[in-house]
């Protein structure tokens, strides 16, 4: 429920906020940056939760905080007459959003036993999906008859959920494991500096940003075709409908299979989605796109079971972050690079870029030689 609050605010917000940009003066490459700095706040917020969950080691007060600075910082955003005010306000937000995100997975991956695991990161994995059918399908009507002011207002309404959700949790100390402190902390910096690791943290990095090319392509694209905000939100709604089982049943496979083959199938649709894009004129190829875009939450949610497969959780912390920062940090690389790229060479060929980076990603964890076990991992 904390997730689903937090990505139902998000799913509306996110494909309005280029076409919000702009209206306040911002053009197509301004609107890329201003994406990726919000995206920025939320790949450092990822990583300083880490540091906080093992320096406090009071998850639910820290999500509850966050969630009730969200309330009033959503409410400003719609108050603002200028690109700055509106950058630092979306900044400030998404810092928030990204500490309340990342205890929510480090909560997930402290209690949850290995052979359920996918699954569960899985249920977790839903909320994108079903969020954006929430958001997408009622934040475009809300701002073609009242506005942006509405939208964030009514954003600021449902974030009052948040700390209210959060109180329902219970925060318990990570399982004791026999290895002493400092055993375990050069066991988890000798993880996260590890081949596995790297492989799993830039293959995500890379398919991040090639996703990040028809987040922001789709509504710049959509708005230039005439289609209104209710059509272009409507996409991510539809997206969400169509993937909605996809996180629980990919996370169930990966119990089951394997974690890597389940993210290589998940970056896969990232491309054909692409594809798709490149091509897209009518209302239905961009759905058709936003569905395939949205399967990459369930590739980043068994991505997170393989990394808490792989560390001991009073470790987890500090790789789990980590890993949870890398999909921000590949939106914010993407979105940067992607308005500078659409001003010097086109829509067609920021989309082609994407779809390269989308290959490297897939050829990066083809080299993943996963484990079995933690303790495959510690005898290697």
């Amino acid at each position: 429920m904390c997730n689903l609050v937090m990505f139902i605010v998000g799913s509306g917000f996110v494909p309005l906020l280029p076409i919000y940009a702009t209206r306040l003066g911002a053009d197509e490459s301004a609107a890329g940056y201003y994406l990726s700095i919000g995206f920025l706040a939320l790949a450092v917020s990822s990583i300083f939760a880490g540091w906080l969950a093992n320096r406090f080691q009071r998850r639910k007060i820290i999500l509850i905080a966050a969630g009730v600075l969200m309330i009033p910082i959503s409410w400003l955003m719609g108050q603002v007459s200028t690109i700055t005010a509106l950058i630092i306000l979306t900044a400030s937000l998404w810092f928030m959003v990204g500490i309340a995100i990342t205890m929510v997975s480090l909560l997930t991956g402290l209690f949850v036993d290995e052979s359920e695991r996918g699954r569960v990161f899985g249920i977790i994995g839903l909320a994108p999906a079903l969020a954006g059918i929430i958001g997408g399908l009622v934040s475009g009507p809300i701002v073609d008859r009242w506005g942006y002011t509405t939208l964030f207002t009514l954003g600021a309404v449902v974030y009052i959920l948040m700390p209210f959700c959060a109180l329902l949790l219970v925060d318990k100390p990570p399982l004791p494991r026999p290895l002493p402190s400092t055993e375990s902390n050069t066991q988890r910096q000798n993880f996260m500096l590890g081949r596995i690791f790297l492989l799993l943290f830039f293959a995500s990095v890379l398919a991040h940003i090639a996703n990040s090319q028809i987040v922001l392509g789709r509504s710049l694209i959509m708005d230039k075709r005439g289609f209104d905000a209710t059509a272009i939100s409507s996409t991510g709604a539809m997206g969400g409908i169509i993937t909605l089982p996809l996180p629980v049943f990919i996370g169930w496979l990966s119990d089951r299979l394997g974690r890597k083959p389940l993210i290589i199938l998940c970056y896969l649709a990232s491309l054909i989605g692409l594809a798709v894009l490149a091509f897209a004129s009518s209302l239905w190829h961009f759905w058709a796109a936003m569905a395939l875009q949205s399967v990459i939450a369930a590739g980043f949610a068994v991505g997170s079971a393989l990394v808490t497969d792989l560390v001991p959780r009073e470790s987890l912390a500090a790789p789990l972050s980590l890993y949870s920062a890398s999909q921000f940090i590949g939106y914010v690389i993407g979105f940067a690079g992607a308005g500078t790229v659409i001003k010097l060479l086109g829509m067609s060929n920021s989309l082609a870029v994407g779809g390269v980076l989308c290959l490297l990603a897939i050829g990066l964890l083809f080299l993943v030689r996963q484990p079995r076990s933690l303790i495959q991992l510690e005898r290697s």
